[in-house]
């Protein structure tokens, strides 16, 4: 459904009114796609987001492969209930023809000092990972983002009390049903206002300071039995315009992630200290710009500096996004270059915000 609304984007033109009307169009019949009765606890709806990029080749067994090109980086549908106490929902990722499941999980809030969680979910370690896919300001999570971002079984406790929240987790990890597991713990203080919902960047940010600081710590029995854990720290802030993030984590020696933030060229997070620095403002109506600095403190000593500007029409549904990142390191040294267009929403949201 989505795919019949991009040749109508792409070729927008004509005087500014011809233009503004085809975005809000296009907003309509986006929104068409997602749930639109606010009354009812039940909501639907999908995310597209898709790519053209520029990126180094990639090396393969039979030598290199130029992966440039168009790429689908979400295609995802959610369902969701919200009552009250009691929340659930089942979302799946159809890139590539093919279902993935991502979360499928309960929840459900005794006090607010207590929720559980059960199911299928990404546990929430640092923040950039556990940004939903359409609040990304550029293509790709940042190195520790995407280290965690992952979908896991397990159970989850948490719970607010005046300017904290907390999450402990407990999931089965990368040997699945056996013994070893991954268990998590975060903390958050919100120091001035209260937090804000998962957004990276000032989209819809007061004209006021808000700074949100985050611990975490961590400890994957399955990759071994000492010396595979880590912990970090991250701070977000908004005033006005202006947005900032940074985080930093400490990375025992037997800890180890791969991740892909390169359109192909793989990372492997272990045994470091990677940190990564987010600096953005908005840009008139509905634009926003960023900058960003970040150190992978792998074997490689990989580090990219980072450029980004998105662009949603009047606010809607559809937002443009286009990034630039130049990646040095000990074997390697390019450029990345990605413009994309994102609809619909992920559906995702800050457990029961607002509501304390």
């Amino acid at each position: 459904m989505l795919f019949l609304l991009l040749p109508g984007v792409l070729i927008l033109g004509g005087d500014g009114h011809e233009e503004r009307d085809s975005w809000r169009e296009l907003d309509r019949a986006v929104a068409a796609l997602q749930s639109s009765d606010d009354t009812s606890p039940f909501s639907w709806g999908v995310l597209l987001r898709t790519f053209f990029t520029g990126s180094p080749k990639e090396a393969t067994a039979a030598g290199t492969a130029d992966v440039s090109g168009n790429v689908i980086e979400d295609l995802d549908l959610h369902f969701g209930y919200h009552d009250a106490d009691v929340a659930w929902r089942v979302s799946a990722d159809f890139e590539g023809g093919n279902a993935e499941l991502e979360d499928a999980y309960a929840r459900w809030r005794t006090c607010q000092e207590l929720t559980l969680t059960v199911g299928q979910f990404k546990p929430r370690v640092t923040r950039s990972g556990s940004l939903p896919d359409d609040a990304l300001l550029f293509r790709e999570r940042t190195f520790l983002g995407a280290a965690f971002d992952g979908w896991d079984d397990g159970f989850e406790l948490s719970g607010h009390y005046d300017q904290f929240d907390y999450w402990f987790d407990v999931m089965d990890s990368s040997n699945g049903e056996q013994s070893n597991h991954l268990w998590t713990m975060r903390g958050e203080w919100a120091l001035f206002d209260a937090a804000w919902d998962d957004l990276e960047g000032a989209r819809g940010a007061p004209n006021h300071l808000r700074t949100l600081l985050g611990v975490y710590s961590f400890h994957d029995d399955a990759l071994s039995t000492h010396n595979g854990d880590g912990w970090g720290t991250d701070l977000a802030l908004t005033f006005g315009p202006y947005s900032f993030h940074g985080e930093w984590a400490d990375l025992d020696d037997e800890f180890a992630r791969t991740i892909d933030v390169f359109n192909g060229y793989l990372i492997t997070l272990g045994d470091g200290q990677p940190r990564a620095f987010t600096l953005g403002r908005r840009v008139g109506e509905g634009g926003e710009g960023a900058l960003r600095f970040q150190k992978a403190d792998d074997a490689d000593h990989t580090q990219s500096f980072g450029l980004a500007a998105d662009w949603s029409p009047h606010g809607g549904v559809a937002r443009w996004v286009a990034d630039v990142g130049w990646v040095q390191g000990d074997t390697r040294d390019f450029t990345i270059f990605s413009i994309g267009l994102q609809l619909g929403s992920s559906g995702q949201a800050r457990p029961f915000l607002g509501e304390y």
